[in-house]
């Protein structure tokens, strides 16, 4: 990849004011992490390599970081699929970001969201799931429904309640998440039990037919929580029941709170 071309490019745009803030990474003791760049100077720091998985489109909602819009941003594929999910969802509009587009070892430039866009649809329509993903998925898919019940109560049981996930995801843009609502409580605060199983479960359902598959929630999760063999999943049955392949498209309606005459009623008894 022509790194030597992203820091240019980002330098450019700070330069010239058309971007206030360049969101990328830069190297901290032998690793990747976020860096927030505001003068063009600084823009020899900026690094990549497969190691930069956080997806930083979490960041775009910020109100310390919607104050600099427009943003560029570093983005690989599924992370530009987030930017398209986030125009859909209304939560960005076309001129707030633009886009250092980066992928499968190449350096695609600058990119409007459009432009973004189309170049996810012409080069990047079949970002597959994990093949280590879809063999677990698999072998659970195997098992008895109390044996996979007992699997994800194990798992479940780790969870610690940091909501490092939900940081992670660029979808999980509530101004108050369902967790922190308690009046009435929906779900137990306590780290424990019943609680952690509604705080996992209720945030894939959440996902249903959103999750762009980035696996930013797995990578951030300090307990190892398999959270992407819920997402994976769900995002597969998305996709064979209502044709979903979330990012793809800026104006198309979402899974949950959409409807078409045209859909499945196979599941009604």
């Amino acid at each position: 990849m022509d790194l030597a071309k992203l820091r240019q490019d980002a330098a450019a745009l700070l330069a010239d004011g058309r971007a206030g803030l360049v969101i990328g990474f830069r190297e901290r003791a032998g690793a990747c992490v976020p860096a927030f760049v505001t003068d063009a100077d600084q823009a020899d720091a900026l690094v990549y390599d497969d190691t930069c998985i956080a997806n930083l489109a979490a960041y775009l909602r910020k109100p310390e970081i919607r104050q600099r819009r427009p943003v560029a941003l570093v983005a690989r594929p599924h992370v530009m699929r987030s930017l398209i999910l986030l125009k859909a969802e209304h939560q960005l509009q076309g001129d707030d970001v633009l886009v250092l587009a980066v992928g499968d070892d190449t350096y695609h430039g600058v990119l409007t969201l459009a432009e973004a866009e189309r170049l996810l649809n012409e080069t990047y329509a079949d970002l597959a799931t994990d093949a280590q993903v879809l063999a677990e998925i698999e072998r659970l898919e195997q098992m008895s429904p109390e044996e996979r019940a007992r699997f994800w109560s194990e798992q479940f049981a780790k969870c610690t309640r940091c909501y490092a996930c939900r940081a992670a995801c660029p979808m999980c843009y509530c101004e108050r998440c369902i967790v922190e609502k308690n009046v009435p409580q929906w779900i137990s605060t306590a780290a424990a039990g019943h609680g952690n199983y509604a705080w996992n479960v209720i945030r894939a359902f959440h996902l249903a037919g959103r999750c762009i598959e980035c696996g930013a929630c797995e990578a951030a999760c300090p307990q190892g929580i398999p959270l992407m063999l819920l997402n994976a999943l769900l995002a597969r049955e998305a996709r064979d029941q209502f044709d979903a392949r979330p990012g793809y498209d800026a104006e198309a309606e979402p899974v949950v709170g959409s409807w078409n005459k045209d859909d499945d009623e196979g599941f009604i008894r």
